[in-house]
């Protein structure tokens, strides 16, 4: 684990792979190791002053390997406990009420139709929606994302409602919260381009999301609203600018 040097103007995202028990990280801000290593997203975890202010803001490269392959969940603790003794990271837990975006189903009930028999272990989820990438893939899921310029639809098969959010937070930027209470897997496909307003010029990012929750609403019987809830959240008490030596 060494500090890089600063980078001025605009940053490149870091890059982070997990291979074999083998984790590499390359321009890594601090929140970027830590949201990796804890499996939380950024805006829920909070960290010193000097970790997220510009252009002092510090990037580290990592590379490190365990004895042989192991799962990545494993590579996450071993990055936990390197933080710990590299940063004296410290951190705890706490519930954090706030404003979020949250799933519910509308009045009038969910408009869902329950998958086909599926075995998550061995039948893949698939969720197509915008611009052609293999976005995420696992041995459980695998999720596409696919543009149709003349009718844009994320189409789900055997997903459940967390795949669903997670592929709208991929696709979108938008962190929505599962109060449905729905537990299934469904086939649906979300046709969100006839609730699109505006010119192809107008596709703003925010639009887009408009009008695929105005389609959730309409096709699947559900709604995006903005309630206040509690969310776990972690608190850095304490870690170091500069890590140890290797």
């Amino acid at each position: 684990m060494k500090p890089v040097p600063s980078q001025p103007g605009f940053r490149q995202p870091g890059v982070i792979k997990c291979e074999n028990g083998r984790l590499t990280m390359h321009n890594a801000s601090f929140m970027d190791i830590v949201s990796w290593a804890f499996d939380m997203r950024s805006w829920n975890i909070v960290v010193p002053s000097w970790a997220v202010e510009a252009p002092e803001q510090p990037l580290y490269n990592i590379d490190a390997e365990a004895d042989g392959p192991v799962p990545q969940a494993q590579v996450k603790l071993m990055l936990q406990r390197l933080l710990a003794e590299r940063f004296q990271f410290a951190a705890h837990h706490e519930m954090r009420e706030g404003v979020h975006q949250a799933l519910r189903v509308a009045k009038g009930g969910p408009k869902l139709k329950e998958a086909a028999a599926v075995d998550t272990g061995h039948v893949p989820s698939t969720i197509t929606g915008r611009n052609g990438a293999v976005v995420a893939a696992s041995q459980m899921s695998q999720i596409r994302v696919r543009n149709d310029q003349a009718n844009s639809r994320i189409i789900c098969t055997g997903a459940s409602i967390a795949d669903f959010l997670t592929r709208l937070y991929v696709s979108y930027g938008g962190l929505i919260y599962d109060q449905t209470g729905l537990s299934g897997r469904y086939d649906f496909t979300l046709d969100y381009g006839k609730y699109i307003e505006g010119s192809d010029s107008d596709h703003r990012l925010n639009v887009l999301l408009q009008a695929v929750f105005d389609a959730v609403r309409a096709e699947l019987g559900l709604e995006v609203v903005e309630a206040k809830m509690p969310v776990d959240a972690l608190v850095v008490d304490h870690a170091e600018k500069i890590p140890t030596g290797n």
